[in-house]
């Protein structure tokens, strides 16, 4: 359900990469001979570092008719010694030399809307946008196709397409800058860890069958992994292209992004900021192996994302019962797991930004139904905290959004819980020893419906 961020590399990571302090690990270089075959059965020599020799690389791929090809040459030697750096930086060798589509500024605009359209649903969306409005999250009627769609071409700045497996780069007439060079380094590690691990099919798989946090957590070391990636790439930048890359980052059009909620713009930085962090804990103990060797094992739960110490001893969520209520003329239309991060995103303003992380980091596990009927919505979650008094803090806190961010009314007391049915949404908390039952609806014969299944 807050899955807003698309495989695709946005211009707000990068300025968080080139703005946040240096990481960790160094790079060491060499320089070798790079060729590059262009289209048209030419070649140009360039040179890369690389700790081994001679190394020639074919760059495959198309470019836009109307893009110069003395561009796309300068294009592809650029980026045979970017390929060369990605494998230095990540410590892997490309199985095969990455597919590049360079396009002009339409065509580029064009394929970033094609996949867009492939990734986002407007009838899903309209049911997440009504779903978020009843939590309090959105405006009610808010466009939320529509906005990602704007988001999208405000930020996108390249991506790597894993079902195609292409890498797509927009036109740099006058040579990759700084910013750019980071971005394809970026994608570069995204097409180099594919083909050793296969992420994309299984992120394909988990937006299917997955729980959402799942989902979330997998995305945070595919993405930390490449920004991990960046950083040492940015050691090795003269210290003039690392300012270039962050003022060039800072000077993109931000005016979509600074219109959206907080918790959107959280959301959106969640795989990068927080997975950069769960590598690094991961790298310093393991190294690049143990980097590695994630993939295999990949973290199941946002809260091993946000706590890598969860993850290093394998903790899985808590046992909880999943739900089981259904309801005549509803349909269920979608089972699945807040998590620690997706409740701080839910909390997002309900107290400060140490409160809400306090009042989630006591997750132990969740799941909730989301039913629809027509235009109407009802929502029941379970959820069990790590101790009773974790599940007080989600509890309370809950009670804080649902009297300031939700249109639901006064609160009364009704068998130990909390009703609200005096205002446009009903809703119901009851915290019982460490769990907690929420239910949420715009119908508010649904909520007493669900309840009565519950008894509770």
């Amino acid at each position: 359900m807050f899955r807003l961020l698309l495989g695709l590399v946005v211009v707000l990571a990068l300025i968080a990469a080139a703005c946040s302090p240096e990481a960790d690990p160094t790079t060491t270089s060499s320089t070798a001979s790079t060729t590059t075959t262009v289209p048209g059965g030419g070649s140009t020599t360039t040179t890369a570092a690389t700790s081994a020799t001679e190394v020639t690389i074919s760059v495959p791929g198309t470019a836009s008719e109307s893009i110069d090809p003395a561009i796309v040459e300068e294009m592809r030697s650029e980026l045979a010694s970017l390929m060369v750096e990605a494998e230095q930086v990540r410590g892997l060798p490309f199985i095969a030399t990455p597919t590049v589509v360079i396009l002009d500024a339409a065509e580029f605009s064009q394929r970033v809307s094609e996949v867009v359209a492939e990734d986002l649903d407007q009838a899903e969306l309209d049911v997440d946008s009504a779903f978020f409005a009843m939590l309090g999250m959105l405006e009610p009627g808010t466009d939320l196709y529509q906005l990602l769609i704007d988001l999208y071409t405000e930020q996108v700045a390249g991506f790597y397409d894993g079902d195609a497996e292409e890498m797509v780069v927009p036109a740099a007439p006058d040579g990759f800058t700084p910013l750019q060079k980071i971005t394809v380094l970026h994608e570069l590690i995204h097409a180099l860890t594919d083909q050793h691990f296969e992420f994309n099919d299984e992120f394909d798989t988990l937006i299917d069958d997955g729980n959402g946090d799942d989902l979330s957590a997998f995305q945070a070391l595919i993405e930390g992994d490449a920004t991990r990636s960046q950083f040492v790439y940015m050691e090795g930048m003269s210290p003039a292209e690392a300012v270039q890359a962050a003022t060039e980052a800072l000077s993109y059009d931000s005016s979509v992004l600074d219109s959206v909620p907080g918790w959107i713009q959280a959301d959106l930085t969640f795989p990068y900021d927080q997975g950069l962090v769960f590598v690094d804990a991961v790298s310093s103990t393991g190294g690049l192996a143990a980097v590695d060797d994630a993939y295999q094992s990949p973290p199941q739960t946002t809260e091993q994302i946000l706590d890598p110490a969860r993850y290093a001893r394998k903790e899985p969520p808590r046992d909880l019962a999943p739900l089981t209520v259904e309801m005549d003329g509803w349909e269920i239309y979608d089972e699945a797991r807040f998590g620690e991060w997706g409740l701080r995103l839910v909390l997002d303003g309900a107290g400060s930004p140490g409160e809400v992380t306090q009042a989630a980091a006591g997750w132990g596990n969740d799941t909730y139904r989301l039913f629809t009927r027509g235009d109407d919505l009802a929502m029941v979650m379970s959820y069990v905290g790590d101790s009773e008094r974790d599940a007080e803090e989600l509890a309370n806190a809950l009670i804080a959004h649902i009297r300031d961010d939700m249109d639901a009314g006064p609160a009364e007391e009704s068998a130990g819980g909390l009703l609200y049915r005096q205002g446009r949404i009903y809703s119901f908390i009851d915290r019982i020893d460490d769990g907690i039952y929420w239910i949420v609806s715009t119908d508010k014969s649904a909520g007493e419906e669900i309840r009565q299944k519950l008894g509770i």
